[in-house]
């Protein structure tokens, strides 16, 4: 993500992220305590979701992901696909950890059809040396029930991969994941063929695919 956001701070100012955000991407706890001190209760909450890092440490990362997904949501538009916020963090501030929930980044439209998108990045090149990943709690699921769309981007090796998560996979429930702080994931085996030179206009051709029902 930092090579494609050499200055993260300014990327969040031009997409008009809250000041608060713009805080936390800036490492100032000082200020975000002493002048949004709702959004900073909120971060020191979200124990659950941060699992061993800090809470500045977790606010920076998470306000890095609102910029990724905004950055390919600008792309997917620009390739004719409609495409808005759709999760409960879409005004980018942080919330509570009771208001933070594993429902879909987006909502995409294409050819008057509707599908939820789920983004999600890998920064270590996890999913192409090991052939699978992981997904915490309930994220999985909630994905299968509203039959959303998965983007994994590999940012080590530009790599992409697209899953119809409606689809049944091979994926195996790990009851208490490490990574995660211990609590459940589930694992989902990767055949190679699924991970694709990254390219928007080929991520847009596939959701297009996808959402028409065209096999890829």
């Amino acid at each position: 993500m930092l090579g494609l956001y050499p200055d993260l701070i300014q990327k969040a100012k031009a997409y008009c992220y809250p000041p608060s955000s713009i805080s936390i991407l800036e490492g100032d706890e000082i200020k975000l305590k002493r002048e949004y001190p709702s959004v900073y209760n909120n971060l020191m909450s979200c124990n659950h979701n941060r699992d061993k890092r800090s809470p500045m440490e977790y606010g920076r990362d998470l306000v890095a992901s609102w910029l990724f997904e905004d950055y390919l949501i600008e792309h997917l538009q620009c390739e004719g696909i409609s495409v808005s916020r759709a999760g409960t963090d879409k005004n980018r501030e942080v919330l509570p950890n009771t208001k933070v929930s594993a429902s879909s980044d987006c909502l995409i439209i294409y050819n008057g059809r509707e599908r939820f998108l789920e983004i999600m990045s890998d920064y270590t090149g996890y999913w192409t040396s090991r052939n699978k990943m992981e997904l915490r709690d309930s994220k999985y699921s909630k994905m299968h029930e509203s039959k959303s769309l998965f983007l994994g981007i590999s940012a080590v090796d530009q790599k992409y991969l697209l899953l119809d998560m409606s689809k049944d996979f091979d994926i195996m429930l790990i009851p208490a994941y490490i990574p995660y702080g211990r609590k459940p994931a589930y694992s989902i085996k990767l055949s190679k063929d699924l991970l694709k030179d990254l390219n928007f206009r080929h991520i847009a051709d596939d959701i297009k695919n996808f959402i028409l029902d065209i096999e890829i």
